[in-house]
């Protein structure tokens, strides 16, 4: 409203008089009961991190902020880590178990693992040796037997690493930067921040990272590099020019930085709703207000109930018939219309290379049909060559762990494969390839979500039920198995002439 003096006439008989105009005025009322929303200075820009550290932080808060990005990345975690088994190929049993009983903790690990490969691209695992008994790795193991096996197993945050290029083009160096309380810990023996000790972690980095341990105490400062040495890195894929790996949300970053100014901007409407502008007039053009205290009576009115700290929902107000009271409003038609996020959030699901389908179990019209299947292909490529990198790199674990025990040979790992198509388009692929005998009875359970070892226990205990209650296993039907409700080892097959045929054909043999 403009701060201005206007004029207006009054007609009084015959003559008119010149009178001016009350000036505008703004009251604000403060209501306790409300808490505004809060603006920075920080704006949000569509400006890409350069830095590798700020991206894969600029990738961490979008993960645990935006639904799209947290629910496609967990997707492909669920999806991609499906249960750890291992073929025994040439081991034998104990070395066979031994393998086995690393499977649980193993599992638990790939999962982190793969939420950090997709988040910064950079996983350095690390893991200690630990002599131990069999039987305490695995019942089915001598306890008289000392078994090396890894244990402790963990990864460094990427954002303590520090990755630079050597003169090798495919060979890089890797520095962890020491924090302030870790170089005091070790300084100190153990103390923590708290004054108290604890040698028991303090002794355990001695005995495990002796060379680390000597380079903090050796070193003048609270800052320092150490490189690392013997690691094995699982990184993503690396531009010939840059040291550092590309996260994989990296393509996605620009259009959830859109979509969150779109929200900041929905915000900002909202908020200016939430404290929305009441404008009080008083008079008209017959009847026009020309004393300022007509206003100030009329504020007095309104503000005296709020003078207590309280706010009134209901109130009387007096006054006459030319006052009007009512609200400004921001437009809000741009608040209420989702259109706007719609193009920016089929960006991002591009970006990600995950269908819709599979983020939240229906596609974005209604009675579509087919499709579903060829878009699976697309993350199933991915989460292959990622499990595929986490192998690579269990397998030379497993060689490790067959040095350092003296084993003969090494299992082979593997990963379930992942059940991504329709059951019924699995069903009909399983029954194909057991008819033929190309798999196994295991095999063809698996693909359905079954376990093989949990349904033949309970075909046992069904099968000794049935025999107290005197009831048939299942019952005759037309074109059923002549097995069903026999015993295999009395049931004729095709292989299997009848016993009594034959009788009949050497009798008449020697007939003749």
């Amino acid at each position: 409203m403009e701060d201005k003096e206007n004029t207006g006439s009054v007609a009084t008989g015959v003559e008119k008089e010149q009178l001016k105009l009350v000036k505008a005025s703004v009251n604000v009322i403060t209501d306790p009961q409300q808490s505004g929303l809060l603006f920075t200075g920080d704006v949000d820009k569509l400006e890409i991190p350069t830095d590798y550290h700020k991206l894969i932080k600029v990738c961490r808060f979008f993960y645990m902020h935006d639904p799209i990005a947290g629910t496609v990345l967990n997707k492909m975690v669920d999806c991609a880590i499906t249960p750890l088994t291992n073929r025994k190929g040439e081991c034998d049993d104990e070395e066979y178990e031994t393998y086995n009983a690393l499977s649980e903790m193993l599992q638990e690990f790939f999962r982190n693992v793969c939420l950090e490969y997709l988040l910064s691209g950079l996983v350095i695992p690390h893991y200690e040796w630990n002599r131990v008994k069999g039987s305490d790795l695995s019942p089915k193991l001598n306890s008289r037997r000392r078994v090396v096996v890894p244990d402790n197993i963990w990864f460094r945050d990427p954002a303590t690493v520090t990755v630079k290029n050597s003169p090798i083009p495919n060979k890089k160096y890797f520095y962890v930067n020491v924090d302030a309380n870790t170089i005091s810990f070790i300084k100190s023996g153990g103390k923590l921040p708290d004054g108290s000790y604890d040698k028991e972690t303090y002794e355990e980095m001695v005995r495990n990272y002796p060379e680390f341990v000597r380079a903090v105490k050796s070193m003048k400062g609270t800052k320092m590099q150490i490189r690392l040495e013997g690691v094995r890195p699982i990184m993503s894929k690396t531009l010939p020019e840059d040291a550092y790996p590309l996260p994989y949300m990296e393509n996605a970053l620009e259009s959830l930085m859109h979509k969150r100014n779109l929200r900041r901007m929905d915000y900002a409407i909202a908020a200016r709703v939430i404290g929305a502008i009441q404008l009080i007039k008083l008079g008209s053009d017959e009847f026009p207000c020309t004393d300022d205290g007509d206003f100030d009576h009329i504020k007095q009115q309104m503000t005296y109930r709020t003078s207590s700290g309280r706010q009134e929902r209901v109130y009387q107000l007096f006054a006459n018939h030319t006052l009007q009271i009512s609200w400004v409003f921001p437009d809000t038609q741009t608040l209420l219309n989702r259109e706007k996020y719609s193009i920016v959030e089929d960006d991002i699901i591009a970006a990600f290379g995950f269908p819709r389908t599979l983020i939240t179990g229906e596609t974005l019209r209604s009675n579509v049909a087919g499709g579903s299947d060829f878009a699976a292909f697309s993350p199933i490529a991915t989460m292959e060559t990622i499990r595929d990198r986490f192998l690579e790199w269990l397998k030379v674990m497993y060689s490790e762990i067959k040095e350092k025990n003296g084993f003969k040979h090494q299992a082979i790992p593997a990963f379930t494969p992942m059940r991504l198509y329709k059951l019924i388009d699995l069903n009909t692929i399983g029954q194909t390839l057991y008819l033929e005998g190309n798999i196994s009875r295991k095999s063809r359970q698996e693909l359905v979500g079954l376990d093989f070892d949990t349904e033949v226990e309970r075909k046992a205990e069904e099968e000794k039920i049935m025999k107290e209650k005197g009831v048939p296993d299942a019952p005759q039907v037309p074109y059923s198995s002549p097995s069903i409700g026999n015993n295999p080892k009395t049931t004729k097959t095709k292989e299997q002439p009848d016993e009594q045929a034959e009788n009949e054909s050497g009798k008449l043999a020697m007939a003749d």
